[in-house]
């Protein structure tokens, strides 16, 4: 049949393309719906974040165009700077007293070691005085 619209072909070969496609689509169609959901959740947060810096900026113009607005900022203003004022006061504070316990901590082992060279010399004296003392008491008991 030469000329017929038929076309002749291998079942393994045809078996084995089936396989292939069975494999390969649905691994091309996840990896499309992936995509194109993960685009669906981009474009939703950029319109979000689109809706929200829009609105932001609107209160923003209102705020600043009253005249309490530009009182209740320049008093926000100072306020922050007082806060700031006084949490550096704290850190300064807090460095302070961490400086102070790190030396305080310098000290007592100074002083542990100072009070260890002396316990050591009272220890170092009596042996020395008790050999002294049983070196005279022997020197007593000769005959002279």
């Amino acid at each position: 049949m030469p000329f017929s619209g038929r076309v002749m072909v291998e079942e393994e070969e045809f078996l084995a393309l089936v396989d292939q496609l069975r494999v390969t689509v649905p691994n091309e169609i996840k990896q499309a719906q992936r995509i194109i959901k993960e685009r669906e959740a981009i474009i939703g947060r950029a319109q979000e974040e689109a809706t929200n810096i829009l609105e932001t900026a609107r209160q923003q113009a209102e705020y600043r165009v009253s005249e309490q607005g530009v009182l209740n900022e320049a008093r926000q203003r100072g306020e922050e700077l007082l806060r700031q004022v006084e949490a550096e006061h704290k850190r300064s504070i807090g460095r302070i007293d961490v400086y102070a316990l790190q030396q305080f901590a310098r000290v007592e082992e100074a002083m542990q070691d100072g009070l260890n060279i002396v316990m050591e010399a009272f220890r170092e004296t009596g042996a020395s005085v008790e050999q002294a003392k049983r070196h005279i008491g022997q020197g007593r008991d000769e005959p002279e």
